[in-house]
């Protein structure tokens, strides 16, 4: 993965390599968290066939416990513990960085049947069954990341009106 500083916006056109890295990811968290791993889902765009996306691996990860789960074995393989995400508190992230500020993998762990997560796979799902919402879907961000290259979260937000139209087909 080639990542993104942090706060930017850089898209590149989609790369199959990238769900052979969410493999590899997966494997390695299931090994680390063994019993405590639900699930484990690739979600974003670099999930999404044919979409230009932030070279950052999204891994979503449905564990039993939140208490349960083992912080310590991802920080020691490089991940940076970012706690309870605001403001639902109702996930917690894990970020893998590169040289300096660029983020290469956002690992995002979920208990059972959290809204977000199924949202997130349901987005991706759609998506890819269809194909020309896909393609609007890139231009917009290649439109948006020309508009907002240096902020990642005017960027995410101009998104957010597209997002929640697929949302409401669920």
């Amino acid at each position: 993965m080639q990542g993104v500083k942090r706060y930017k916006v850089n898209l590149l056109p989609h790369d199959a390599m990238w769900a052979v890295e969410f493999l590899e990811v997966k494997e390695q968290i299931q090994g680390l968290w063994q019993d405590n791993v639900v699930d484990i889902q690739h979600f974003g765009s670099t999930a999404i066939d044919n979409v230009w996306a932030k070279p950052i691996l999204d891994v979503a990860v449905v564990v039993k416990s939140f208490i349960d789960m083992n912080i310590k074995a991802l920080t020691e393989i490089g991940y940076d513990y970012c706690g309870e995400q605001k403001p639902e508190h109702d996930r917690h992230l894990f970020v893998l960085r590169g040289d300096g500020e660029i983020s290469l993998h956002h690992i995002h762990c979920y208990e059972p049947n959290n809204q977000d997560f199924i949202n997130c796979i349901k987005f991706r799902d759609y998506l890819n069954i269809h194909p020309k919402k896909a393609l609007a879907y890139s231009e917009l961000k290649k439109k948006l990341a020309c508009q907002f290259p240096n902020d990642r979260f005017a960027y995410s937000d101009a998104k957010s009106s597209f997002i929640q139209e697929i949302y409401d087909k669920f």
